[in-house]
């Protein structure tokens, strides 16, 4: 069905009117004017006067922001979703303080991406052109930025004329009354039809899942007993270094008499002439950290300190 609707051009100092006559195979322009002046807004009430027919709105370039994005294929079920979090990464407005559209494009060298341009209006800018054409009873359709076919009015902002509504009432009476007959006649068999494909598919599929499971449960058994020969081999390599540290590092006058490696703490006990000198000597090595007395250093009827150490193992000589 013809339907005709009115095209506004916003300029900067100026307003460019066209009635369209929009069929499914073209359209034409019936009638253009321009408006210009202080009161343009009012020419613009009296040009168009009580109409009926559906309103679209074109401002210019620099009255809103143009994004690109390049976002991989996958997202494109949750690509509304996606973008609703980047609008205000991308523009310097919040979500809710802008209205906005998309177009995605596939590029033919990439076609694991989408490329995405994202067309931003400002409310604050769009806002007074929807309280102007509400105040003249005209249905406002759609919005968007001249030279871009995306229309940035939400859905549940969106005006439509007398004639669409009824076209529109016929149309979805035609579509139930046919959709309510196609259900009628293929009920019970559809059905079955469809019954029979679905256990065809799960008698089909059942012996991979399982094996995929069987293969799963085996490849978190050999994970968890890796990471425990990792941790052992870790542990048994730290304790290695710990002793051949105190081997060298030890003076010839101290004697170990108990030693204790467990997690990454080494705890000593033994004899030194001079258990002071002992810790620090420790303390600078590569390998031990946090060398601390974990008990009171006694002295020998020898004349020798007794004490016991702990530190941390942190590092490789």
């Amino acid at each position: 069905m013809p339907e005709s609707l009115w095209r506004i051009e916003a300029g900067r100092d100026s307003l460019t009117v066209q009635l369209i006559r929009r069929s499914i195979s073209k359209e034409r322009i019936v009638k253009a004017s321009v408006i210009s002046g202080e009161d343009r807004h009012e020419q613009l009430r009296a040009l168009l006067g009580k109409t009926s027919n559906r309103v679209f709105l074109a401002l210019m370039r620099d009255q809103g922001i143009v994004r690109q994005l390049q976002l991989p294929a996958d997202v494109q079920q949750e690509l509304k979703s996606a973008l609703t979090l980047q609008i205000e990464a991308i523009s310097a407005w919040p979500e809710q303080d802008v209205y906005w559209d998309y177009i995605v494009e596939r590029p033919a060298d990439r076609p694991n991406w989408l490329t995405i341009t994202v067309v931003i209006i400002p409310k604050s800018i769009l806002d007074p052109w929807l309280q102007l054409l509400e105040s003249c009873n005209l249905p406002l359709s759609g919005a968007t930025l001249e030279g871009y076919d995306v229309n940035v009015i939400p859905p549940r902002l969106r005006r439509t004329s007398a004639k669409a509504q009824i076209a529109a009432s016929y149309v979805l009476a035609a579509c139930l009354l046919l959709l309510g007959l196609v259900f009628l006649l293929r009920g019970p068999y559809q059905q079955r039809v469809y019954a029979s494909q679905i256990q065809h598919e799960i008698a089909r599929l059942e012996p991979d899942v399982k094996s995929l499971v069987r293969e799963e449960s085996e490849l978190n058994a050999l994970t968890k007993r890796y990471e425990q020969l990792q941790k052992h081999l870790k542990n048994r390599d730290a304790n290695l270094e710990a002793l051949n540290t105190l081997a060298t590092a030890l003076p010839p006058d101290t004697f170990i008499v108990n030693y204790r490696y467990q997690g990454e703490t080494l705890t000593i006990s033994g004899v030194s002439a001079s258990a002071l000198n002992l810790q620090a000597t420790l303390q600078k090595t590569s390998v031990f950290k946090d060398v601390q007395f974990a008990a009171p250093i006694t002295r020998e009827p020898s004349g020798k300190d007794r004490f016991t150490l702990t530190m941390s193992v942190s590092g490789r000589s």
